[in-house]
């Protein structure tokens, strides 16, 4: 019983995984590009109740991740290559929430905040484009997260 629960805890934890990386994918190829060239006019596509507001997304995906990366290393504590490398894969995502929650939600909320028609100043162009540069560097934990479940995945032992 225990092994079944592990698994799917792992199997649902990798689909989780794979959504956050589709949508950060996403948001890095699609939104990104449509409101980092001219800010203020173009963070409309990023305001709450004009696009879809990005929580409605990223609060129920964020949630799941933690759940069951939480009960899935409960669940194979006793497996040591299973544990060590969700123990990796959590340690990279907690560096994406980290650095998230001290910069790129913050900066994202002030971008938020932002009346559409304001005029595009050279400091909030360079705090876009400090935004999307850091950016860059959140795929490869992104992925050595997602890869970590994986490799889990592919180690954890059935009966």
């Amino acid at each position: 019983m225990t092994a079944h629960l592990a698994l799917w805890s792992l199997i649902l934890l990798c689909f989780s995984m794979a959504t956050a990386l589709g949508g950060a994918l996403c948001e890095h190829s699609v939104l990104t590009p449509r409101w980092s060239p001219s800010p203020a006019s173009s963070f409309s596509v990023i305001q709450t109740g004009r696009r879809g507001p990005l929580r409605r997304f990223w609060f129920p995906v964020h949630a799941a991740i933690t759940v069951f990366l939480l009960l899935t290393l409960f669940l194979t504590w006793n497996d040591i290559r299973v544990r060590d490398v969700l123990l990796l894969g959590l340690a990279s995502y907690t560096i994406i929430r980290v650095w998230s929650g001290l910069f790129f939600i913050r900066e994202l909320l002030a971008f938020q905040e932002y009346p559409p028609d304001s005029p595009s100043a050279a400091e909030l162009s360079a705090r876009g484009a400090k935004w999307t540069y850091w950016r860059w560097f959140k795929g490869p934990l992104n992925v050595v997260s997602f890869l970590c479940v994986l490799l889990a995945l592919y180690w954890l032992k059935t009966p």
